[in-house]
């Protein structure tokens, strides 16, 4: 344990009493096996968590007067090692406590703490017949989510997350707590909708609600059929240039293609525009029949995932069945030589212009978003054994890269790399372009001139970076 660390744990340990575990402590292990990626597994000094926006100030002041490495983890599904882990030469800011929930009737608007699970959030939104711009999975946190962008089953409507907030209640690096929003310090507000943590610690979210109206199939093919699944893909994509409440994922995997259908309305069949995805003859099974639900159901109809180790890779591109195709052939060669018992699987998020003008409609974001019609790509490999670390990780990255590479070549590939779906090697703040990236630097000297968030925090999606 380093010596700032040690002192940092210890300072807190007096200040924010039965809010610190410590190596000695019986639910040590608990928190240091609490994240998504068994990557992300790693001996914090200590783990603080504070319930407050207050606690967290005196947790900053604490890091700060220490000079200790920290990281900030609110539902720890990042799986870049360093971002919300840190092993002993430094404390984890542990927000999982900040997870209250409100709704204001009049306005519909919600107040999110960032440790709540959307899974939570949307529990508790349906009671009052509403639902708000989240994830898909439910054991994912707000905090990370929402700064990075956060794209959800029904973004082509709704944009992404963070062009739902409409406040963020933030405590800045020297502990003073602020709201930031289109009237109170609008640079920072803009900078936080997509520039993640390089600006303070987000200790509140209101964000808008909307009708809670969900109609969605969970849809297995055979992945022989990949040319007619491909089609279909784009297909759909054109149709959601005139119906932004269509949305969609295609899941490749080894022994199956998951495609996930959306729809932003109750309706007694599905859209005609999904009907490629029917008319397919490798349609194998329907996981989940077609239902009319709402953003709880769906997000249990995909269930829970596991704790295995994991990497991620992500670009953006043009919609073109020519790239595709090809990405797809890097992905059976890199199939061959990944290591046995793993999984490297990518997903297409497709996305319309309509999603890429919404920013602009609720004030802009950072994320430089083209108005195109575009695909969002996840690639992802998921392993068991550590001793497969680095061929994992290099199998995931030149796929990655290949697939880049080929889009560049065929004029396909889009400058946004978008960060909840990003390696930590990926500079994702420089792919927004020149303009957003001068003023998230203005912003981050503004609001933490002492660099705080720059030097300290172990790793991340860092200006320091840039």
């Amino acid at each position: 344990m380093s010596n700032c660390a040690a002192a940092a744990c210890a300072l807190l340990t007096s200040k924010l009493q039965g809010r610190v575990t410590s190596p000695s402590d019986a639910q040590y292990q608990s928190e240091q096996e609490f994240p998504w990626s068994q990557t992300c597994w790693l001996p914090a000094a200590c783990y603080v968590r504070p319930r407050t926006a207050e606690e967290v100030a005196i947790t900053l002041e604490a890091i700060r007067e220490t000079g200790s490495q920290f990281v900030i983890r609110s539902g720890g599904h990042n799986c870049n090692p360093n971002i919300s882990s840190i092993d002993s030469s430094g404390v984890v800011v542990d927000l999982r406590d900040l997870n209250s929930i409100s709704i204001d009737k009049s306005s519909g608007m919600a107040h999110i703490g960032p440790g709540c699970t959307w899974g939570q959030v949307y529990t508790f939104l349906e009671d009052y017949g509403r639902t708000t711009t989240g994830g898909r999975q439910k054991d994912v946190g707000a905090g990370g989510f929402i700064l990075g962008g956060g794209l959800s089953a029904f973004s082509n409507l709704h944009g992404l997350a963070v062009d739902n907030v409409i406040n963020f209640e933030v405590v800045l690096a020297n502990s003073t707590i602020v709201n930031a929003n289109i009237t109170e310090k609008p640079d920072l507000y803009r900078a936080l909708k997509g520039g993640g943590a390089n600006f303070g610690i987000v200790t509140r979210f209101d964000i808008e609600t909307h009708e809670n109206k969900a109609h969605f199939t969970l849809n297995i093919y055979d992945p022989a059929d990949y040319p007619n699944i491909l089609r279909a893909t784009v297909d759909v994509q054109e149709a959601m240039e005139t119906d932004p409440k269509l949305d969609m994922f295609v899941n490749f995997n080894r022994t199956m293609v998951v495609v996930g259908l959306f729809y932003a309305e109750w309706i007694s069949e599905p859209p005609k525009a999904f009907q490629p995805f029917y008319n397919l003859k490798s349609l194998i099974s329907s996981v989940v029949t077609a239902t009319n639900g709402t953003m709880k159901s769906l997000v249990d109809s995909l269930g829970p995932t596991n704790h295995i180790r994991r990497q991620v890779y992500t670009s953006s591109s043009w919609v073109s069945y020519d790239l595709y195709l090809e990405a797809h052939k890097h992905w059976l060669k890199a199939l061959e030589k990944h290591p046995e018992g793993g999984n490297l699987y990518f997903a297409i998020q497709p996305k319309s212009t309509n999603f890429a003008k919404f920013s602009e409609v609720r004030g802009g974001n950072t994320l430089g978003i083209e108005h195109v019609p575009q695909s969002w790509w996840a690639f992802v490999v998921e392993w068991t054994e550590q001793e497969n670390d680095a061929a994992a990780n290099e199998c995931v990255s030149k796929l990655c890269s290949k697939m880049r590479k080929t889009a560049r070549d065929q004029g396909q590939l889009l400058d946004l790399i978008f960060m909840n779906d990003a390696s930590s090697s990926q500079n994702v703040l420089r792919s927004y372009g020149a303009e957003n990236a001068r003023r998230l630097r203005e912003a981050a000297a503004k609001y933490d001139p002492e660099r705080i968030f720059q030097k300290l925090q172990k790793d991340g999606f860092l200006i320091r970076k840039m």
